[in-house]
């Protein structure tokens, strides 16, 4: 599909690629510049980027109506303190991803299910930046509104919730909640969770 996106109708950008350490990062930015063949992102960090190029990176645009990903070419970077400008090729397509920003990642790690002054914990089943799956050792009378600590490496969040549904599986009792208003900050964590786990599973699935 031809590239129609324009600077009036995109939010920011989401950008998917490696450091020199060839370990995956993923960076919100805001577009500065785009024409037919270059497009060139700001983003903010507390130090310069460290990012060998040329690269192949995934590029995702943000926009009102959805999210559009594909794939490009991080051309190079200019670290000009505390901003790390992203000059990309502008990709030829994209793909429509049907307004949904946030994929859901298998994801098994300790969490905190707080409600009604009870603690219980548990652990979870699969996480997106919209909400998580927990597991539970039996089927309990869970309120609308919780508070789910999840007990992250290197940094736990603790998130407001809201009590979706009870799925059963194997006698595995999975507890489905969405986020309420998530902090953009953890947003960010959490999206960059997923998409390292995704890479993982493919690079797993690759041997």
């Amino acid at each position: 599909m031809k590239l129609n996106l324009d600077l009036d109708n995109i939010n920011y950008i989401k950008l998917l690629y490696k450091n020199t350490d060839n370990l995956p990062c993923c960076t919100k930015a805001a577009i500065r510049y785009m024409n037919e063949r270059e497009i060139t992102a700001c983003a903010k960090f507390e130090e310069a980027q460290r990012i060998s190029t040329p690269q192949d990176v995934t590029l995702s645009f943000i926009s009102d109506n959805g999210l559009y990903r594909t794939n490009t070419i991080l051309k190079y970077i200019n670290n000009e303190e505390p901003y790390t400008f992203f000059v990309l090729k502008t990709p030829e397509g994209f793909e429509y991803q049907q307004n949904r920003e946030y994929f859901r990642v298998r994801f098994q790690e300790d969490a905190l299910l707080s409600f009604n002054g009870q603690v219980i914990p548990c652990k979870t089943y699969d996480i997106s930046a919209n909400g998580v799956r927990l597991i539970l050792t039996n089927e309990i009378d869970i309120p609308q509104n919780v508070v789910i600590n999840l007990l992250l490496s290197p940094k736990d969040l603790k998130v407001k919730a809201r009590f979706v549904r009870y799925d059963e599986e194997d006698n595995i009792f999975k507890a489905s909640f969405s986020f309420v208003g998530l902090p953009e900050n953890d947003v960010d964590v959490i999206s960059q969770l997923c998409i390292k786990k995704q890479l993982e599973y493919k690079r797993n699935s690759l041997k």
